[in-house]
């Protein structure tokens, strides 16, 4: 049977989610603040809907709704100017249910945070759902923030908070422009990279929207953490490229700003979840044969 799905934050991951469940025929409704946006998602046979969740005057979506199954929230956690980092994803949630009312009842809603709200790691340790949380960074601060609220107000039947790793996937690969410009990269070449590739991040939101029962927490990442070394010396191998240049100096400074890998065991152990691309590997050999094709 057809659902209907409402996507809050229809960027880079939730445009391929909109795609996702559009191709199987679902109704996909898109958020959206901005009126050529609208026109776009209008134009992929979305269903647009106007709405700012941070503008107070937006008290309702200002579309006919139907009953609705799957909401995903995939809004950016970057900084607002005038509302703190622990009120931006609040408020917008809090909006986001009021002006839903009737509609939601019943909803699985999907939240997607990030690996930014552990607590700081230093020594390369695995985190897990299990893990504290310490957020220093505002876009962090604002993810844990909404982990909260959707777990003080969604019933945990009907709730599930992804975080994500590092994204990547086409027209974001971390780092390659600096690699080809022989630009010294501020980093520690031995610290760990946490990755999921868009695209197995799109089935993961499927498969939980649509799962009966889920646990309300999973880490998504391949798994296959990397050194930054050898993520970036396998950009370069495949590209044909000279060897990264590290930066001595920043690379003493970032050792201070954490190094941890994640382990989406729990995801993979409960869920029915089969990577498209299992590791960075995979997936940077896949776009880099498609530019370079």
């Amino acid at each position: 049977m057809d659902k209907t799905r409402l996507i809050v934050g229809c960027g880079y991951v939730g445009e391929r989610v909109a795609h996702l469940w559009k191709k199987r025929g679902d109704r996909v409704l898109a958020a959206t603040r901005s009126s050529t946006r609208a026109r776009s998602f209008a134009h992929l046979g979305w269903a647009p809907v106007l709405w700012d969740w941070l503008d107070p005057q937006s008290a309702h979506l200002n579309h006919p709704l139907p009953p609705i199954d799957s909401i995903l929230i995939a809004v950016s956690h970057a900084p607002v100017e005038g509302i703190s980092p622990e009120l931006t994803h609040r408020l917008g949630l809090e909006r986001l249910g009021n002006a839903l009312a009737d509609q939601a009842q019943g909803a699985r809603w999907v939240y997607l945070s990030t690996t930014g709200v552990f607590a700081p790691v230093h020594d390369g340790s695995w985190v897990d759902e299990d893990s504290p949380t310490e957020p220093a960074r505002p876009g962090s601060i604002a993810a844990l923030e909404g982990e909260r609220w959707i777990s003080q107000n969604i019933t945990l039947a009907h709730r599930v908070v992804l975080r994500p790793a590092g994204i990547y996937g086409p027209g974001r690969v971390p780092r390659w422009e600096a690699i080809r410009d022989r630009t010294p990269l501020r980093v520690d070449p031995d610290s760990y990279l946490n990755l999921i590739h868009v695209d197995d991040l799109a089935t993961v939101i499927d498969t939980v929207a649509n799962a009966h029962s889920t646990s309300p927490l999973y880490c998504v990442c391949d798994g296959h953490s990397p050194t930054r070394r050898e993520y970036y010396d396998t950009i370069a191998e495949w590209m044909r490229l000279p060897s990264p240049i590290f930066d001595a100096h920043a690379e003493r400074q970032s050792r201070s700003e954490g190094n941890k890998r994640v382990s989406p065991a729990k995801l993979l152990r409960e869920m029915p979840i089969r990577f498209i691309y299992p590791s960075y590997r995979e997936g940077l050999e896949a776009l880099l044969a498609e530019w370079m094709s």
